[in-house]
């Protein structure tokens, strides 16, 4: 997107959100968000919409971090670095005009979001396949529809969220296996990010007939997933895995308990 230098507030406003460099957090929640996210010491902390760069210099002059930070505001990212200087980190900070919306999130350690929810739930798939596992993204504000955050972290901070989006292993949760009425088992998985697939493995023997049946083999955002077996059939330990889109894959869930030999085992049959 070409903005000229003559394209006023107003319009900016209302190309890029809520976020003006006024409403930026009050200094003691950035630098309680950074403790939630653990930012440490020589790590990149990118801000997407740093405004006048005061979470940039904190994170630079406390934390020990290199800050880079994103803002289409000329006179913001003037008085960003004129902030750096002052502080004596403007060997650490560097700040650009260009469009969060392409920015290349993929170095970040810690990547700090106040862009209103729109805005987070835009970025959310972008970022889950771009950004590393390691990553921490901080919504100051608002949550991330379908995201988990890391847990405890808002116990050290309330004003908004910590998550590791491209982590699979935060991501899925796993319900009880329950025989159905017919005696199969069905177990529930449910994906809270952009998962992009799941697999049912079996540890242990399969017969001729034995299969796995699940209810859906692309999952978005938020959908619950069911897989379903005739326990007679597989004599082992089923495991669902969940693959992001950027290939990872989580550590299995806890698998149903294993099936007798199929050669003895008798389903409980309602009385009748």
């Amino acid at each position: 997107m070409n903005l000229e230098p003559t394209t006023t507030a107003d319009e900016r406003g209302e190309l890029f959100g809520v976020h003006i460099p006024e409403l930026q957090l009050p200094d003691d929640e950035y630098r309680a968000a950074m403790r939630a996210a653990a930012l440490a010491a020589d790590e990149l902390y990118i801000e997407l919409g740093s405004g006048h760069g005061n979470g940039l210099v904190i994170a630079a002059a406390e934390f020990g971090a290199r800050a880079f930070g994103v803002e289409y505001l000329e006179d913001a990212n003037e008085r960003a670095v004129a902030a750096a200087l002052r502080a004596g980190v403007g060997d650490r900070v560097n700040v650009r005009r260009e469009d969060l919306r392409t920015t290349d999130p993929t170095p970040a350690d810690v990547l700090y979001l106040h862009l209103g929810p729109a805005f987070h739930d835009l970025l959310a798939p972008r970022l889950e396949r771009m950004l590393t596992r390691s990553t921490r993204v901080i919504a100051a504000g608002w949550r991330v529809p379908g995201w988990l955050p890391v847990p405890g972290t808002q116990d050290s901070w309330d004003a908004g969220y910590v998550y590791r989006p491209a982590d699979p292993l935060l991501h899925a949760t796993w319900g009880p296996a329950l025989d159905s009425d017919t005696g199969r088992i069905v177990r529930e998985f449910h994906a809270h990010a952009d998962l992009e697939a799941i697999e049912a493995r079996v540890d242990g023997v399969v017969d001729d007939q034995g299969s796995i049946e699940l209810s859906a083999h692309v999952a978005g955002r938020g959908q619950s997933i069911l897989a379903a077996w005739d326990p007679t059939t597989i004599a082992g330990e089923v495991t669902l895995w969940a693959r992001c889109r950027a290939g990872r894959f989580s550590s299995r869930g806890a698998g149903a308990p294993s099936a007798p030999d199929p050669r003895t085992y008798q389903p409980n049959l309602p009385a009748t």
